[in-house]
């Protein structure tokens, strides 16, 4: 995701991490974002975000793609994919919204 962040950062494209364990553990993921160079904004939900949305997602990684408003486009995005296989996702969307 570092990567992919790095790539398309200068195209109107952002990546933000929710770290859904890091409500129960928060300096284990803040240790992990610093060892493997994360420089993307990650968000340690607190309860009431947990519990609007966290709790509906049924696999992890999940992933969303959101417009400038805010609201979810397209939809959500189970599993892991490699970066190419992200930039083609996010390259779709950006077509369908410009």
């Amino acid at each position: 995701m570092q990567a992919l962040y790095e790539e398309m950062k200068g195209q109107e494209v952002n990546i933000i991490g929710i770290a859904a364990d890091g409500i129960d553990n928060e300096i284990g993921v803040l240790d992990i974002l610093r060892k493997t160079d994360v420089t993307f904004i990650n968000i340690i939900p607190d309860e009431k975000f947990m519990n609007d949305f966290i709790s509906k997602i049924r696999a992890v990684p999940t992933s969303i793609l959101v417009n400038d408003k805010g609201e979810i486009i397209g939809k959500p995005i189970v599993g892991s994919r490699n970066r190419e296989g992200y930039k083609e996702i996010i390259e779709e969307a950006l077509k369908s919204i410009n």
